[in-house]
């Protein structure tokens, strides 16, 4: 089993990066200012100072809107920084473990629900770096060093929004669920690379927000006029468990 204190989590302080601190609290938390995933001198410095034995990967551009503004900033976080740690990784002798939190939005939404054996097929610039990232990660994976992948899609309540679509579907977990079951991922001792995390039942966003009483306004696809977004991110999964939210009292809170 691996010891907590052995676990290195990278650009923690988004909603996940929070709950894992719940999950891993004697985790190894490192600030930019310690370890900039996008300076490889940064990174080896930190590795061999800290000598992780298991890393578990948050950081990334995930903002749709901004991956398509700035896409060289994109690929140098998603792709470009995930390559450095994982070939310094690799080199140091301490690290054996690196999973991967993966998006829901790799996926198209034509062929939802999509399983594990599913073909990514991106719409935009977010999810083209995260499935090269995931690509570059697979290729990593040797009997000394295992690469582990999660993918999933997460929130927390109540929404944080104005409004909520209606015609947008997902199998949304709270963050907290997804880093308790990425430490049991991280503990299974089944081959699986590749594990979807995710609800057991599809819902639009708007009733997702509604099941937890948050007061939004009705949304279609059709009144929105942003940038492309996946319709349907629906996750099933043939190697990993699925949850019900609404059968437990475990949350954000």
């Amino acid at each position: 089993m691996l010891e907590e204190n052995k676990i290195l989590i990278t650009w923690w302080t988004g909603r996940l990066g929070k709950a894992c601190k719940k999950i891993f609290p004697n985790a190894i938390y490192p600030t930019r200012k310690d370890m900039d995933i996008t300076q490889p001198d940064m990174i080896l410095s930190f590795l061999e100072k800290t000598k992780p034995e298991c890393i578990i990967h948050l950081a990334a551009l995930a903002w749709i809107p901004d991956c398509e503004e700035n896409k060289p900033l994109a690929w140098d976080i998603n792709v470009e920084a995930t390559k450095n740690l994982l070939l310094i990784s690799k080199k140091l002798w301490t690290v054996k473990k690196f999973l991967y939190l993966q998006t829901a939005c790799i996926f198209s939404w034509e062929d939802a629900p999509y399983d594990e054996n599913s073909i990514p097929n991106p719409k935009h610039y977010y999810g083209f770096t995260k499935v090269i990232a995931e690509e570059i990660i697979k290729s990593y994976n040797s009997s000394s060093f295992t690469t582990l992948i999660a993918r999933t899609n997460f929130t927390t309540m109540p929404w944080e929004y104005e409004k909520a679509f209606t015609d947008r579907f997902w199998t949304y977990l709270f963050a907290q669920w997804v880093a308790k079951w990425m430490k049991e991922f991280l503990e299974d001792n089944k081959s699986h690379q590749i594990i979807h995390l995710c609800w057991d039942k599809k819902i639009s966003m708007y009733e997702y927000a509604k099941l937890w009483w948050s007061k939004v306004w009705e949304l279609t696809m059709l009144e929105y006029s942003g940038v492309w977004l996946t319709r349907d991110m629906s996750l099933i999964s043939n190697k990993w468990h699925t949850y019900n939210i609404e059968d437990s009292n475990f949350n954000d809170n």
